[in-house]
C-alpha cells in the first residue's frame, strides 16, 4: 500500500481553501483533460476513457455500485466496462449515447502537479457529484482518485 504524505493529506483536507489555479495554462490544459474525459464516457470510448485514470488510480464508485474502492486501472477499466454496456444496453442511438454537460466546474491547485477537478452533472432524477484529483506526470494530467456520490436532484 502506497504510503501518503502528511502534507499531501493536509493540503487535500484543505482544498476548499485553495484559489483556483492562477496559470491560464494549467486552467486549460485541466479544462481540456476534463474534456477529454467526459466526451469518452459519452461516445464509451474505452480506451481514451482509461488513458485519463493513472495506473494506480482509486475509484468510489456512485450507489447502487457496491461501495467499496476500487483500486488500480485494470480494476477501474472492468467496473466500467460493466456500466458502459449498461448505457449502451438502454441507448437508442449513438455515439455520443449521452451528453455530460458539467456545472459549476472548478479547478483547485493543491501542489504544483496536482489539482483537484469538481463539478456536478444535473438532470430530473439526481444532482451527480464528482471530484478527480488529478496529478501531471510525463507532461500529462492523470486521475489519481475518482470520487463519484449521487444526491437528489436540484
Amino acid at each position: 500500500m502506497p504510503v501518503v504524505r502528511r502534507d499531501v493529506l493536509l493540503s487535500m483536507f484543505a482544498a476548499s481553501a485553495v484559489p483556483a489555479i492562477a496559470g491560464a495554462a494549467d486552467h486549460s490544459e485541466l479544462e481540456t483533460f476534463t474534456t477529454r474525459l467526459l466526451r469518452a464516457f459519452e461516445n464509451l470510448d474505452m480506451p481514451t476513457f482509461i488513458d485519463c485514470f493513472a495506473d494506480d488510480a482509486t475509484v468510489f464508485f456512485p450507489a447502487p455500485e457496491p461501495p467499496l474502492r476500487v483500486s488500480g486501472r485494470s480494476a477501474i477499466q472492468e467496473r466500467f466496462e460493466n456500466v458502459f454496456a449498461g448505457i449502451a444496453r438502454s441507448a437508442t442511438g449513438g455515439p455520443p449515447f449521452h451528453k455530460l454537460d458539467p456545472q459549476d466546474l472548478q479547478f483547485q491547485s493543491l501542489e504544483p502537479h496536482v489539482a483537484l477537478v469538481s463539478f456536478h452533472l444535473l438532470n430530473a432524477t439526481r444532482t451527480a457529484r464528482r471530484t478527480l484529483v488529478v496529478r501531471k506526470a510525463r507532461g500529462a494530467w492523470r486521475i489519481a482518485h475518482l470520487h463519484a456520490s449521487n444526491g437528489p436532484p436540484v
